[in-house]
């Protein structure tokens, strides 16, 4: 963590040599306008799993074999999991999908400061409710998927929870991102000026997905915000690096790790990185040629990340 304190004030400083010559921040320059909304169609029920945070997504199964607790990417929502939510309850596991603090209906002002992003705080809701489930289920096995950030913070949660925890899906863990020094550039030089929300979210949409499609579900739909504090990307770029520390203390747990080949934000290798540190002798990595960075969160999760994932899971219930 110092290294990358270091590391983040160096560029910082780079930063603000680069923006006054580029006019990074010029007031002539506006913001990217948002296209016109278009809300995902959800099937999914809200349900008040947890009564301090706001209401879970969830997909039931009839019969469930296994209860599956989804953690989203930075600006995203619980609604992101629409599809894949509805197709493992067809396959036997109940998805709970949750909003992580800061995002979803984290923003509603009755939970004031409460509601700010605080990966610290979101793990612990993580914990709580794994614990509701396993209260209500006892005999039904909890399972953690997450995606990019959500995807590091599964991690530390398997790291940090392994009697609750029956396995772990980590999708885009790796937090070695293409264009670093521009990022941290923009980044940097927005919160020197006052820590603003900005227009970052949209440029992270375009850059993580190929199909256009995709970008324009995303973009669109209100629920997710594109408009990132400086701070919350800095927050969520330190927590990544910290991804490799927490694979090295997952000593049985289960974990799938997951990556698409198109991933045009995160690097590949960062993720096979991740793999190659975990502890448990349970791993598998899944290697998606055509799969992005929004694997699980697509509006359309690809067949063979469906497949691999329900047969992952099958696999892991069946043995308990």
């Amino acid at each position: 963590m110092k290294f990358a304190c270091k590391k983040m004030s160096v560029l910082i400083a780079v930063s603000l040599v680069l923006s006054s010559s580029t006019g990074i921040d010029a007031k002539n320059k506006k913001e990217e306008s948002r296209p016109q909304s278009v809300a995902r169609q959800l099937s999914g029920e809200p349900v008040k799993l947890v009564e301090s945070m706001p209401p879970f997504m969830v997909w039931k199964a009839e019969k469930p074999k296994g209860n599956l607790i989804c953690l989203h990417e930075l600006g995203m929502y619980n609604g992101v999991f629409e599809d894949l939510g509805k197709s493992l309850s067809k396959e036997g596991y109940t998805v709970y999908s949750m909003d992580l603090r800061g995002f979803g209906g984290w923003n509603d002002a009755k939970y004031g400061k409460e509601g700010q992003m605080d990966l610290k705080n979101t793990l612990g809701d993580i914990k709580t409710a794994a614990e509701e489930l396993k209260k209500r289920e006892p005999q039904t096995p909890v399972f953690l998927l997450g995606e990019a950030m959500g995807g590091a913070l599964v991690l530390e949660a398997a790291a940090k929870f392994k009697d609750l925890i029956a396995g772990i899906i980590s999708s885009a863990p790796g937090g070695e991102h293409f264009g670093t020094l521009n990022n941290y550039t923009s980044v940097g030089t927005r919160f020197i000026a006052g820590n603003k929300r900005f227009s970052k979210g949209g440029q992270l949409v375009e850059q993580g997905t190929p199909k256009k499609e995709l970008q324009d579900a995303l973009k669109q739909d209100p629920k997710i915000r594109l408009d990132l504090e400086p701070r919350e990307l800095m927050a969520c770029q330190f927590y990544m690096y910290k991804t490799k520390k927490f694979a090295r203390q997952i000593a049985s747990t289960p974990v799938l790790i997951v990556q698409g080949q198109k991933d045009g934000e995160s690097r590949p290798e960062g993720a096979r990185k991740i793999y190659d540190k975990l502890a448990t002798k349970d791993k598998q990595y899944l290697d998606l040629p055509n799969g992005d960075h929004y694997v699980f969160e697509d509006t359309k999760v690809a067949p063979d990340a469906m497949q691999a994932t329900i047969a992952w899971l099958d696999k892991r219930t069946n043995s308990n």
